[in-house]
């Protein structure tokens, strides 16, 4: 992450009417665009069009909320996004997650979740490192998922992956203090 902002915000008032349009929904509780949303807003067309897929992901995959959430933490914490983190706290303890658990899922220690939130979070840190999976992780997901539900997941370690590459590249800043402290590289541990 860059000491500072590579792009800053862009101003409300500078957006064409289509485009807040399409950020209608992405505002915080005092009705100002998210940070992340403003700062693509720098190309509005393109904003425009990754909503469309970010809205999917987000708001339409046929995977369950919480074991979502866990893949999207995970992602978070191993590429030290801390935007991608805080927003994603805040979302996954309102779907009922406790901190324990969303420290769990991101530093690697899964023993206390399920057989499939493993599998989930084993398939996100081999798409992670390696862009694919191997057949016996293969075998543990076809198990519990529908191919639906697993192209879901390929979709959201996607999606989540390019938003922290944006978030670190650009220098997203948290609009406030984090919800959670990041964990630290050092507290991550390799996957199960």
């Amino acid at each position: 992450m860059p000491e500072k902002p590579r792009l800053q915000p862009v101003d409300e008032a500078d957006l064409q009417e289509k485009t807040l349009a399409s950020l209608a929904p992405y505002r915080d509780q005092d009705g100002r665009i998210y940070a992340i949303w403003a700062t693509l807003a720098h190309h509005e067309d393109a904003l425009r069009r990754y909503l469309v897929f970010s809205n999917h992901v987000l708001g339409k995959n046929t995977l369950p909320l919480k074991s979502r959430e866990l893949m999207i933490l995970r992602i978070a914490a191993r590429a030290q996004a801390a935007y991608e983190w805080d927003q994603h706290v805040r979302i996954a303890r309102r779907a009922g997650l406790a901190d324990e658990m969303i420290l769990s899922a991101a530093t690697g220690a899964w023993d206390g979740l399920d057989e499939l939130d493993r599998a989930l979070l084993a398939t996100t840190d081999s798409l992670v490192d390696s862009q694919g999976v191997d057949d016996e992780l293969w075998d543990r997901l076809t198990a519990h998922l529908s191919t639906e539900q697993v192209i879901d997941v390929l979709y959201t370690v996607g999606q989540y992956l390019t938003i922290a590459t944006v978030i670190n590249t650009l220098g997203v800043r948290t609009e406030g203090d984090l919800a959670l402290p990041l964990p630290r590289p050092a507290d991550l541990k390799e996957s199960a």
